[in-house]
Order: C-alpha cells, then sequence, then structure tokens
C-alpha cells in the first residue's frame, strides 16, 4: 500500500514537472519581459502593457506567435493570409492581463508611446476605455474597427 501510494505520489511529481512552463491550448501565452521577440520586428517585448499574441494552428499544432504592439500583428497576419488564426490575445493596458483581442476595446491618441508607435491601448472592458480616453481626447473602438486604423 505504501508502494503504491509513493508511486503515485512520483507520477503526479513527474507530470507537474513536464508541464511547468506550457501554456494551455486555449489560453493565452507566456511572455518572457526582456527575453521574448516580436514576431514581425524582432524587437525585444518589453512593455507587457502593449504586447498581443495570435495564436494559429501549424503542422506542430497550436503555436502562439508573439507580438510587441498591437500593429505589428497586425502587418504580420496581413503577410500571412494562408495563417489559421484561432485566437488573439492582448494585455489590459491597465492590469497588464491577458483578455481576449475580440472582447476587449482599444483607445487610439498619438499620445499614448507604444513600442511601434501604433498609439493604441487596450482595455478589458468599454469603461475603463472611455475613461481612459476622456483623459487624452481620444477615440475607443472595438478590434475590428481598430484592425482598420493601423491597415
Amino acid at each position: 500500500m505504501i508502494k503504491l501510494s509513493v508511486s503515485i505520489a512520483f507520477a503526479l511529481l513527474f507530470f507537474s514537472i513536464l508541464s511547468c512552463g506550457r501554456t494551455s491550448l486555449d489560453g493565452p501565452p507566456s511572455i518572457m519581459l526582456g527575453d521574448s521577440t516580436c514576431r514581425e520586428c524582432g524587437m525585444i517585448i518589453s512593455d507587457e502593457r502593449f504586447a498581443t499574441s495570435t495564436i494559429i494552428v501549424n503542422e506542430r499544432g497550436h503555436q502562439p506567435l508573439l507580438f510587441d504592439d498591437f500593429n505589428c500583428q497586425i502587418n504580420f497576419e496581413h503577410k500571412m493570409p494562408e495563417l489559421e488564426v484561432v485566437n488573439r490575445w492582448s494585455h489590459d493596458y491597465l492590469s497588464s492581463g491577458w483578455i481576449e483581442t475580440d472582447a476587449g476595446w482599444f483607445v487610439h491618441s498619438m499620445q499614448i508611446r507604444s513600442p511601434m508607435a501604433s498609439g493604441l491601448a487596450f482595455f478589458e472592458t468599454r469603461s475603463e476605455a472611455e475613461s481612459f480616453a476622456k483623459t487624452l481626447s481620444a477615440e475607443v473602438f472595438n478590434q475590428e474597427s481598430a484592425w482598420l486604423l493601423t491597415e
């Protein structure tokens, strides 16, 4: 009985170690600030508030692509129309937490100093975006409309 319990404990420990650092297939990816690089421009991702990700499916399964700014994500996807996009994630400007991009809101203002000068900041809720936009006399956009701004 004790041998069985010890074996189960080791098995659980082994599988826990194997899963460390992995990202859920349905969830947002991990970013190592100061180490991860933007797939489009090659810059090091250093400001989490502007980082985005496109999750694609390819021959290796789900693969997260990281970007340092929303316009890098759009430029990359436009160059690669054959990509099978599963999901897109953006960081909330206020909390730096990952939010599904199509569920949030963007504020556009050239007063927003984003890494690649898109002037876009992402917010989880429309009310947070509107509140922030008022401070800059800026506009609020959903993901589809923000995408058109950078084309």
